[in-house]
């Protein structure tokens, strides 16, 4: 009896997760649809030839501001949770909630400065003007999710380091690095990945079609008002060939978002 019991609850689990895998199918199904409608398959080519906006100019641009933010992200966010989460530092539990605070504020918020800020330093128009931004709205969280994991390391290998004569830098990399892997592993997927998602920064700074990244370039096929068949099955093209490196991405670092999401939940 509990065997049968049991089947019938995995039979009923399968059809739910079926029923949820066409509903999240559906749009693209409907997307493939459109961007066939008219024109078939040229529409495809026409995105990735247009001259105007370089669809592998866009991948590349996304690509380029997506990594270095990630690095710059990762660097800052990892020092700042060894010394939040193991070194004696005066008033460090306030500084730490003072910037776990900035969580909150929405981009829109400091939209106003930032616009003034970046123009002021004449960086409208290229990478830095998303790549700054980016490390500056991402970093708590990202900071916040490797302290509470670097917190689950025990104080005794520290200790015990110390005693071996290890500097504080030296027990970063040697002893911290290696043993916060998962953390670290999953801050860099999940500054990847928002990212290459972000739509606000790249909307207020950049107009220069050579610095599009891929979640501007759909509004390039949006532009144009009174928009005829043709050229909402040009758009619904564009749209799938943007969101395919996501689909990859997403793929290929699942297992780890996964995995560093329950990352510090139990102590070692």
């Amino acid at each position: 009896m509990p065997t049968k019991s049991l089947n019938i609850k995995k039979l009923i689990l399968s059809i739910v997760m079926l029923l949820v895998a066409l509903l999240w199918m559906l749009p693209f199904i409907q997307m493939i649809s459109q961007s066939l409608k008219v024109g078939g398959i040229k529409n495809y080519f026409y995105v990735l030839t247009n001259p105007t906006v370089s669809y592998w100019r866009v991948i590349l641009n996304t690509f380029f501001v997506s990594t270095i933010s990630t690095l710059i992200i990762v660097i800052i966010a990892s020092l700042g949770a060894y010394a939040f989460s193991k070194l004696e530092l005066k008033g460090k539990n306030v500084i730490y909630y003072a910037l776990l605070a900035c969580l909150t504020l929405p981009e829109v918020a400091v939209l106003s400065p930032m616009f003034y800020t970046i123009k002021s330093l004449h960086l409208l128009n290229s990478y830095f003007a998303l790549i700054f931004p980016i490390v500056a709205f991402q970093s708590p969280f990202i900071l916040m999710l490797m302290r509470n994991y670097f917190d689950s390391i025990p104080d005794s290998i520290l200790e015990a380091s110390s005693i071996e004569g290890c500097s504080t830098l030296k027990t970063y990399f040697y002893l911290i690095l290696p043993l916060g892997i998962p953390a670290i592993v999953n801050g860099i997927v999940l500054a990847f990945v928002n990212s290459w998602n972000e739509f606000l920064l790249p909307l207020i700074f950049v107009q220069d079609y050579k610095h599009y990244t891929v979640t501007l370039t759909t509004q390039f096929y949006m532009s144009a008002q009174n928009q005829t068949p043709q050229m909402v099955a040009e758009l619904y093209a564009a749209l799938m060939l943007m969101i395919i490196p996501s689909i990859i991405l997403y793929l290929f670092t699942q297992k780890y978002m996964q995995e560093g999401l329950t990352a510090g939940a139990e102590k070692m």
